[in-house]
C-alpha cells in the first residue's frame, strides 16, 4: 500500500472521528507499519472497525481486522480432533504416514509432536483430548501473533534472534 493510500485510510478516520487529527508524522507511521497489507482489504478493515466502534482504531485493531478478513478461517481445536479421531478409524496404528498426510497442515504438526503410536495406543483419550486442544490453540495463538507483524519486522525479529543465538552458542564454546 502507498503512502497515498494510507493518508486516504486516515482520511476516512478523520471523517468518521473528528478528533482524529492526520498529520504527515502520522502517515508515515501508519504507512510504515500497514504499508504491506493490500489497500482494499485494510480499506475494509477500516471500515469494519468505524462500524464497531466508537473510538478510532490503533493500528494493531486495524491490522487484526485485515488479518480475519484475509485469512481464511482455519479449523477450531475441536474440529481438528475430530479429524484425528477419524484419522485414528480410518488408518488406524500401522498407517500412521497415510494418516498424517490426511490431516491439516496444524492438525498433523501437533500429531507428529505427541506422536502418532502414543495416540493410537492412549488409554485415556479424554486426558490426550484436553492435552492435543491445549496444544493445538498455543500453535494457533503463536501463528495469528505471528501474522499480525508486518514481514518486514518478522524478518529484522529473526535476523536479531539469530545473532542473539550465535552469541550463546559462541558465548558456550568460549566457557
Amino acid at each position: 500500500m502507498t503512502k497515498g493510500e494510507v493518508a486516504k485510510l486516515l482520511a476516512v478516520l478523520a471523517a468518521a472521528y473528528p478528533k482524529f487529527e492526520v498529520d504527515d508524522v502520522k502517515v508515515q507511521v501508519w504507512h510504515e507499519m500497514l504499508g504491506d497489507l493490500g489497500y482494499d482489504v485494510a480499506n475494509i478493515a477500516i471500515k469494519k472497525l468505524i462500524m464497531q466502534n466508537t473510538f478510532p482504531p490503533a493500528i494493531a485493531e486495524v491490522r487484526k481486522a485485515a488479518i480475519e478478513i484475509s485469512s481464511p478461517r482455519g479449523l477450531t481445536a475441536a474440529e481438528a480432533w475430530g479429524e484425528v479421531v477419524k484419522a485414528i478409524r480410518n488408518y488406524g496404528y500401522y498407517r500412521g504416514e497415510e494418516a498424517l498426510a490426511s490431516l491439516s497442515p496444524t492438525t498433523a504438526q501437533i500429531v507428529r509432536y505427541i506422536g502418532w503410536r502414543e495416540i493410537c495406543w492412549n488409554e485415556e483419550p479424554e486426558i490426550l483430548r484436553a492435552h492435543f486442544l491445549r496444544m493445538y490453540d498455543q500453535i494457533i495463538a503463536r501463528e495469528q501473533e505471528k501474522q499480525l507483524l508486518p514481514p518486514a519486522m518478522q524478518a529484522e525479529i529473526k535476523k536479531l534472534a539469530d545473532k542473539f543465538d550465535l552469541r550463546m552458542i559462541e558465548g558456550g564454546k568460549a566457557g
